[in-house]
């Protein structure tokens, strides 16, 4: 029997999911764990966390060896969480008997060059820079009007502005306690702002893409994509993330919503959607090889794809630690598969490891 840890910096994340997991495990010969890394005894290699039993298919508390096999979801809400499990998880990585599903992606600024270095891919990536003064932010203004400056680190939407230059008035928009804020700055407060930024993380800046749908609500393609029981890159399901109106982020922990892409897709003429069905399935399967192919290695992956009013196709990001509402809320029939697939891509790596059938 294989043992599969759950990594993760909250004990209560993800509850329903990692249940089916563990539930899923009793007809397929795995023991699991959950564990946050600090729980980690780095001399006598045992964690503590929660063990889950097949008798009461309830979770226990327990004290266990390290698992043979790790499954990291850890998000780092702030950097407090990130220096307090970010080292145990480097040191877990470092051991030659512990095999992680997924190493995980770099920041955006790594991945962005890496997938830039591919001349197809290169093409639906948005023109990035790594930010490192406020003079990029004016000369990126006078070209585009309106520009995006996102952290190279963070996710769900969170830290970034968007700065808009018309009629010689510079608007900033950015978030204040869930809520859409603007305010118009001054050159000299633009400047400010950047220092202030660039102080706290590292920042890139491109153009502000005009991802909106008829309704002028801001919207995304998400295409997930996980490991088979063979090791083979599959298709899971994909869908449509809408924002609110005014908004301009359509993340799922912003208040947004899902959509059926088939339902949107049926919306767009003939000589649209056939080059962007085209283009989506060249690039689920040159992404993840290409990433794979730098020596990171991967179990699962969200990508993120705009469609701007003009009919252009971009890719905004790729998430190595995916949310699986959109597959969850237009396939539950996937709930299965989803609980089930950790599971088997475990047991496909203990296979090749052993040398047996693989």
């Amino acid at each position: 029997m294989v043992s599969l840890g759950i990594l993760v910096t909250n004990l209560l994340q993800e509850e329903a999911y990692f249940c089916a997991i563990a539930k899923a495990s009793l007809t397929n010969c795995a023991k699991i764990y959950l564990f946050l890394p600090s729980d980690t005894d780095l001399i006598r290699k045992i964690a503590k966390g929660k063990s889950y039993c097949q008798i009461t298919n309830t979770w226990k508390d327990a004290t266990f060896p390290l698992p043979t096999f790790i499954y990291d979801r850890c998000f780092y809400e702030d950097e407090a969480v990130y220096r307090k499990h970010f080292p145990f998880v480097t040191w877990l990585k470092s051991q030659p008997n512990i095999y992680f599903l997924g190493h995980g992606l770099p920041n955006k600024w790594i991945v962005h060059n890496l997938l830039n270095n591919d001349p197809i891919i290169s093409f639906f990536l948005p023109n990035t820079k790594i930010l490192t003064n406020s003079t990029e932010v004016f000369s990126m203004l006078a070209r585009h009007s309106t520009i995006l400056l996102k952290p190279v680190s963070g996710s769900q939407g969170k830290g970034i502005f968007i700065l808009a230059h018309k009629n010689k008035i510079i608007t900033l928009t950015t978030k204040k306690n869930g809520k859409t804020y603007n305010k118009q700055l001054t050159k000299m407060e633009v400047k400010q702002l950047i220092y202030k930024v660039l102080k706290q993380r590292k920042y890139l800046l491109q153009p502000f893409l005009q991802l909106t749908n008829n309704e002028q609500r801001p919207f995304d393609i998400r295409i997930f994509l996980q490991k088979n029981k063979d090791g083979k890159w599959t298709e899971i399901g994909r869908g449509i993330r809408t924002g609110k109106i005014g908004d301009y982020t359509s993340n799922l922990s912003s208040g947004g919503e899902v959509a059926c892409y088939k339902d949107w897709l049926d919306l767009l003429p003939i000589d649209a959607w056939q080059p962007l069905q085209h283009n989506l399935s060249t690039l689920i399967k040159r992404i993840p090889t290409t990433l794979e192919r730098e020596g990171y290695k991967l179990f699962e992956i969200g990508l993120d794809f705009g469609f701007d009013t003009n009919g252009k196709l971009w890719l905004l990001e790729v998430n190595s630690k995916p949310g699986r509402k959109v597959v969850t809320t237009n396939f539950p029939e996937m709930n299965d598969v989803l609980a089930k697939a950790p599971i088997l891509y475990c047991l496909y790596l203990d296979a090749k490891r052993k040398g047996v059938g693989v």
